[in-house]
């Protein structure tokens, strides 16, 4: 049985969806994916599918389901990172609806970005013969692989926190983190039950009481607590 902590499980989460909004903003900031060499190489040029440009070179049409996939990713990604932090900061509940709802939007928004990257790819091979002549890959778009994997990743430790939820997983023994911990501790504290004083101890005295008559005795106890 592997043991880990419930909070680490979702720092990890909220770190990996971090890192993939980071490298779709590089993507969107870097225009160099790939290198365009017409039959002129001149005339060759750079281009990512965020561009909207050299309609000379390459038709808007083609790449424009291109981008709409990646900019429904881009925006699924926000949200799911948004929904993240906002959970591993108490500011909203941890319950097994969330934790499905962010499985389906990390692994929702990975499928994205991978069929619009296979599809850039396509695109790029069936221009090849019709618009330029060669193109070359540049490093920024071997980024893209990494930040489905972070994706993919998320969507992993979402669906591993819902079974864990749901107390379907049994191969993992979660700990508790220290705030819960102390919240716990306070709470055992508020219902225990006062300690037990030891009883004091008592002292009996008789006293006997003479009648008038003198034939009848009364006997009577008197008992003292001493403190």
């Amino acid at each position: 049985m592997v043991q880990v902590s419930h909070r680490s499980i979702e720092g990890m989460n909220t770190l990996f969806s971090s890192w993939a909004i980071v490298l779709l903003v590089m993507g969107i900031a870097t225009d160099e994916w790939v290198e365009l060499i017409p039959e002129d190489e001149r005339a060759k040029m750079n281009h990512s599918p965020w561009m909207r440009c050299c309609n000379a070179l390459w038709p808007e049409d083609d790449l424009k389901v291109v981008r709409i996939m990646m900019m429904s990713s881009l925006g699924l990604s926000l949200l799911l990172n948004l929904i993240l932090g906002m959970k591993f900061s108490y500011l909203i509940p941890r319950n097994k609806y969330i934790h499905l709802f962010t499985t389906i939007l990390s692994f929702l928004s990975g499928i994205l970005l991978l069929w619009a990257i296979i599809l850039y790819h396509n695109k790029l091979k069936q221009g090849q013969s019709v618009h330029f002549s060669i193109y070359n890959i540049n490093w920024i778009m071997y980024t893209d692989y990494l930040n489905i994997f972070f994706l993919f990743v998320c969507g992993i430790f979402s669906l591993l926190e819902y079974q864990l939820s749901t107390g379907s997983c049994t191969c993992l023994n979660i700990h508790k983190s220290d705030k819960e911990c102390k919240e716990s501790e306070n709470c055992i504290k508020g219902i225990s039950l006062p300690e037990r004083t030891a009883m004091p101890c008592s002292i009996i005295r008789a006293h006997t009481v003479n009648s008038k008559e003198g034939t009848l005795n009364k006997q009577t106890h008197r008992i003292t607590w001493a403190l």
